[in-house]
């Protein structure tokens, strides 16, 4: 008896998944919904920085940035998870189909959603950045605080930017970021 309540149960989930995926497809703007599709493949596909270190590069997709600033490394990236900011790139790519979906004011909010996460690993990528100068300032106080080591120190940080490269998904993922935001202006102001 409990096979056929369980096929049952997922023989209505089946219709009713379809029914409801059949109505969001018609009810979705298909610019919006092609922008979160680039969105999506631009956050995870497609490298957002390269870094060239002693001859070999190592491409980060933005999705792996956000593991990074959940406590991973560059080389142990791949085994940890994004945590929160799972959570908040997954309503980043979904935030602008919200508006189609839902009839709530509140649901415009959603074309800001990627301005949002942007703006949200912008400041984990600066405070990382902030982590790294400072020990670089430890490394040449603990050298000696003379010149040389100053300028030693300098050397390093000047070289780690200098081996950093944008990639497409930076500039991609930028673009539709701010596309949605403009979006969502113009749309608050056409109902407000």
């Amino acid at each position: 008896m409990q096979g056929k309540a369980l096929r049952d149960v997922l023989i209505q989930a089946k219709t009713h998944g379809a029914r409801w995926a059949a109505t969001a497809a018609q009810r979705v703007n298909r610019g919006d919904a092609a922008g979160a599709l680039l969105f999506l493949l631009a956050t995870t596909a497609l490298a957002v920085i390269t870094v060239r270190i002693m001859g070999s590069n190592a491409s980060l997709s933005f999705y792996d940035l956000l593991r990074l600033q959940n406590g991973g490394d560059v080389r142990g990236s791949q085994s940890t998870g994004a945590g929160i900011y799972a959570l908040l790139w997954l309503l980043a790519v979904i935030g602008p189909l919200l508006p189609s979906l839902m009839p709530q004011r509140a649901a415009r909010l959603g074309y800001f959603l990627p301005l949002a996460l942007w703006g949200i690993a912008l400041a984990g990528v600066a405070s990382q950045v902030r982590e790294l100068m400072n020990a670089t300032r430890q490394f040449a106080g603990f050298m000696g605080n003379s010149r040389a080591s100053r300028n030693m120190a300098g050397d390093m940080a000047s070289s780690l930017w200098s081996s950093l490269g944008f990639g497409f998904g930076f500039y991609l993922s930028l673009a539709i970021a701010v596309a949605f935001t403009v979006r969502g202006v113009a749309v608050l102001r056409r109902r407000a």
